[in-house]
């Protein structure tokens, strides 16, 4: 049976998800990208999406998981800068593509309608390239649209500002084992994509207002996907500055706390420039 890209919405609307940035995470990006779109982007972006709001979707990506045909999509949540590499560039490439050439893509996309920036990244392509060894898109897939490559701009922009979407060598901290306030046991990936969020105890439409106060935003503004990947390699070792044990404390979120606001705040302001731009 072949499932369409809204069938696959529709089915996982209400299912609960614990992905990149968590779901609140990505909804609180988005909703700061919404609150700086310009009146005439954002009732182009309403129109493309059916009525729904940039948080509605934001999460749709990670719920295309449901789908094995859909698994060549992952790679495209993070990129990998081993550690000692002191950028993106330098670093060795997917050949299937990853986070930054993704999010490059997308904007390139929706901005001219040309599907060839989209096949220049293999995993975005919809036509299947075999199931052998180092395949990119082992099943023929549903092509991309208006819609569904807007909604994987929104994901892939916040994954790009959660420092450990551009990992090193132990997965973006995902075999960093960690314990989380003495409560249970997970990772340091983990805990940055869901608990040091969820612990603000604050709804998405809170949050963005909250953290949504910027001087001047058009400063974080400035810089290309390829800028703020490196800014997540050089921010990314502060994260592992981990409490004796690895057991994360409150001290700990203290310190981050910070960190992980500003980040949440560029990439919503950075995400809504990068719209106004595509559709001005």
């Amino acid at each position: 049976m072949k499932l369409s890209f809204r069938a696959i919405f529709l089915v996982t609307l209400l299912a609960p998800s614990a992905l990149p940035w968590g779901p609140t995470g990505h909804r609180v990006v988005a909703e700061v990208a919404q609150r700086h779109l310009t009146p005439p982007v954002r009732e182009k972006i309403t129109k493309i999406l059916g009525g729904r709001t940039l948080a509605d979707v934001a999460n749709w990506p990670d719920e295309l998981r449901t789908d094995p045909r859909f698994d060549k999509y992952k790679r495209l949540h993070f990129a990998t800068v081993p550690d000692g590499t002191a950028s993106y560039a330098a670093a060795p490439k997917d050949a299937c593509g990853d986070l930054v050439v993704a999010i490059d893509a997308f904007r390139t996309f929706l901005r001219t309608g040309s599907r060839d920036s989209l096949y220049s990244v293999k995993a975005l392509t919809d036509k299947s390239d075999g199931t052998s060894k180092g395949a990119c898109n082992p099943q023929e897939t549903e092509p991309l649209n208006a819609d569904t490559s807007l909604r994987f701009l929104v994901h892939l922009m916040g994954d790009l500002h959660q420092p450990l979407h551009v990992g090193g060598t132990d997965l973006g901290g995902n075999k960093v084992s960690v314990t989380w306030l003495d409560r249970w046991k997970t990772n340091l990936h983990a805990t940055w994509d869901d608990e040091m969020v969820d612990f603000e105890r604050l709804g998405y439409t809170e949050y963005a207002a909250f953290i949504d106060h910027a001087p001047d935003p058009s400063a974080l503004q400035q810089g290309s996907t390829l800028n703020w990947a490196d800014e997540d390699v050089t921010v990314r070792p502060k994260l592992y500055v981990l409490p004796a044990g690895n057991k994360i404390s409150y001290d700990y979120i203290g310190q981050q706390r910070d960190l992980m606001r500003s980040q949440l705040l560029k990439g919503g302001l950075r995400l809504a420039s990068v719209l106004n731009t595509i559709f001005q």
